[in-house]
């Protein structure tokens, strides 16, 4: 097996049609039960906020042509932005009846799958290194503030470490199918934008974007 089937090996552990049923039965377990339920809502709304800012940032391209100046950006990479959020967290209730030392290695150990997940959609091509950058910043940022969150002794804890180990279900279940999520963005943004086509990162600069893409067309045509 060549080096490219491994980085599709690795990058579909980053794929919404993976992390996303992982991300929501963790969600309604926790809600289930009084005492996470407080946690199961925290947990809910950090990942709505991913998200969210994930999708906005694409729909801002696509609709809008907007974008960060001098940067080879069309949205924030999902992949990367979801995994550093999920695995970390999901390592550390795999680890909720340890010591709490031994969380924090799982939760690093979460965030190097993350990191293999990252790197391998830039070594596909499927991301800029500005997009995978800050999309695993972001992702890092919500995970490690949910962490903090749960600090105190005993919150991780409950939630229990066979209760995550059964959250790996969808991954058999899911794992090498891709969640067409840009294709719903697509058609969210031609809505939301009144054009009849959007923005692609060949309408990036030339400077910006290498010789990756035809020239950008030129205009924008309303309905």
């Amino acid at each position: 097996m060549g080096m490219h089937a491994w980085w599709w090996r690795i990058t579909a552990l980053g794929d919404s049609a993976v992390l996303l049923p992982i991300a929501l039965l963790l969600a309604a377990w926790l809600l289930l039960r009084a005492g996470t339920r407080a946690t199961g809502w925290w947990w809910l709304g950090v990942l709505c906020v991913d998200v969210g800012v994930v999708a906005l940032s694409k729909l801002l391209y696509m609709g809008w042509g907007l974008h960060p100046p001098g940067l080879d950006f069309v949205g924030l990479c999902g992949h990367c932005a979801l995994s550093f959020l999920i695995w970390p967290v999901l390592a550390a209730l795999l680890a909720a009846p340890a010591r709490r030392r031994w969380r924090i290695v799982a939760a690093l150990l979460g965030a190097l799958l993350a990191l293999g997940v990252t790197v391998s959609r830039l070594a596909l091509d499927a991301h800029s290194p500005s997009e995978a950058v800050l999309g695993t910043l972001w992702g890092a940022l919500l995970a490690a503030l949910f962490l903090w969150h749960e600090r105190r002794p005993g919150r991780l804890q409950q939630a229990g470490g066979w209760m995550a180990l059964g959250l790996l279900l969808p991954l058999l279940l899911t794992y090498g199918r891709a969640f067409p999520s840009n294709r719903i963005l697509e058609v969210i943004a031609r809505r939301v934008s009144g054009h009849t086509r959007i923005y692609t990162r060949c309408d990036l600069p030339r400077d910006l974007r290498g010789d990756a893409c035809a020239p950008p067309r030129v205009g924008m045509r309303k309905h």
